[in-house]
């Protein structure tokens, strides 16, 4: 009986070390976390004294180590945010680019995060623009394409749902396309501008990136590799500006280009309207008709036939609607 009872304390005791075992790990981890938070505080003050005194430069290395190596510490994401403003001073926009950066991916709720967020949009913007200056020479400073591209695509990617997002996006498919001295640039170019175009179709970015489009492939064919099919996709490239975006200002710069791209579309406009009356072919909501071959727009005709109309043509033939034509008359 005794060896029984024996045997049950034992049992019992060997279930109660894990959980003994766990508690004192625990206690060690908060006793950890505690000091680190005393070790942060304690070095956040120093920051602080520091950038009291004008020591803007140890003021900056002590922001950082906090941020560095006490991320989880409260002193933490104040630290992030006046190591970013202190590098902005001080005229280092690489690295408080960076450091705004890391109060928008570690600590999305600190009080900091919105202006966190615009003075990261300003930083990127001037830079791809040219305009940041160097603090010690005084002269502007050339960010590489690489550097400028790398920016705007964490700006888009810590606020994609926000305006900025979409701004972002553009300005990728503008540094490919103005600063980029390689094929495979003019493939990025349109490229960006297509995820615009894809993701933003609302944006007020968004008619000018489809004319963007446009733009490189008619280059392309003329000065580039000189492919004519690039003529075709840039025809195509401007149909849509019309199409999609049809009270754009976009849309009426399409008029020279397709006047020399679709010599037929630009012949049917001498078309009377009362001629193609007595054909039957009148479109209702048109105050323009041209009779188009389906085979010249496809993929088109079914979205000019969405204008609102129960009345669709004939379907050997679709009619472009009055915007489109508005922006081909002369």
């Amino acid at each position: 009986m005794k060896l029984l009872k024996h045997a049950i304390i034992v049992f019992a005791a060997s279930l109660l070390l894990p959980s003994c075992g766990g508690d004192v790990e625990s206690a060690r981890l908060a006793s950890e976390s505690r000091a680190s938070e005393k070790i942060a505080q304690a070095l956040y003050n120093s920051a602080i004294a520091a950038e009291k005194a004008g020591k803007l430069g140890r003021a900056i290395k002590i922001y950082e180590k906090i941020v560095l190596r006490h991320p989880l510490c409260p002193a933490a994401s104040e630290s992030a945010f006046r190591w970013g403003k202190l590098l902005e001073e001080e005229g280092d926009l690489l690295e408080a680019f960076e450091a705004y950066d890391a109060i928008l991916t570690k600590y999305p709720a600190s009080p900091h995060y919105a202006e966190a967020m615009k003075r990261q949009e300003m930083i990127a913007t001037q830079a791809t623009e040219g305009q940041i200056k160097d603090s010690f020479i005084g002269f502007k400073m050339r960010f590489s394409l690489k550097e400028c591209v790398a920016m705007l695509a964490k700006v888009r990617q810590n606020a994609p749902r926000a305006p900025s997002a979409a701004k972002a996006q553009y300005a990728i498919g503008r540094v490919y396309q103005s600063r980029g001295d390689q094929a495979s640039h003019v493939v990025l170019a349109i490229t960006a501008f297509r995820e615009l175009t894809r993701d933003f179709p609302d944006s007020k970015f968004a008619p000018d990136a489809q004319y963007q489009i446009g733009e490189i492939l008619f280059a392309q064919s003329k000065d580039g590799d000189q492919d004519s099919a690039n003529l075709d996709r840039a025809k195509r490239a401007f149909e849509d500006v019309v199409i999609r975006y049809p009270t754009s200002k976009q849309a009426k710069w399409q008029r020279p280009k397709l006047q020399a791209l679709l010599p037929t579309i630009s012949s049917g406009l001498s078309k009377s309207q009362s001629s193609t009356e007595k054909k039957g072919s009148f479109h209702p909501l048109l105050s323009t008709t041209v009779t188009l071959s389906c085979a010249q727009i496809p993929d088109r005709c079914a979205q000019a036939h969405k204008v609102g109309s129960t009345n669709s043509p004939p379907s050997n033939s679709c009619y472009a609607s009055s915007f489109w034509l508005s922006a081909l008359a002369s």
